[in-house]
């Protein structure tokens, strides 16, 4: 689980996130480049309610957003949503693009 806060008053030009808003529905992808692995790139979709982001359920590979608004900003949780691993080299990819992800956007990796 990634957690990070993005402020509309300073937004940072090199996250390598393209978000929408259609109506009341936050959609987007956050798209990177990885040594090893080439483009990646994840989707994610948000509904509004009130002040908070309810997570819409994509398939996978897909990212669960998730968070609040508030005067400071807008505070995500983005899970990788990936199919579930078998064996334990398909678990620790999951663990490497968890990694590579929070790495992109230079936020700490939650458990």
């Amino acid at each position: 689980m990634i957690r990070f806060r993005l402020s509309p008053w300073e937004p940072s030009p090199d996250l390598p996130l393209n978000l929408a808003w259609e109506g009341e529905v936050l959609k987007g992808e956050i798209r990177w480049e990885s040594p090893g692995l080439g483009l990646l790139s994840l989707p994610f979709g948000a509904r509004l309610e009130g002040e908070a982001l309810i997570p819409l359920d994509l398939p996978a590979p897909s990212l669960r957003l998730s968070g609040r608004l508030g005067r400071e900003g807008v505070e995500l949780t983005l899970e990788l949503c990936l199919p579930e691993g078998a064996k334990w080299g398909e678990k620790a990819l999951a663990r490497i693009l968890e990694y590579l992800l929070a790495r992109a956007l230079k936020a700490p990796v939650g458990v």
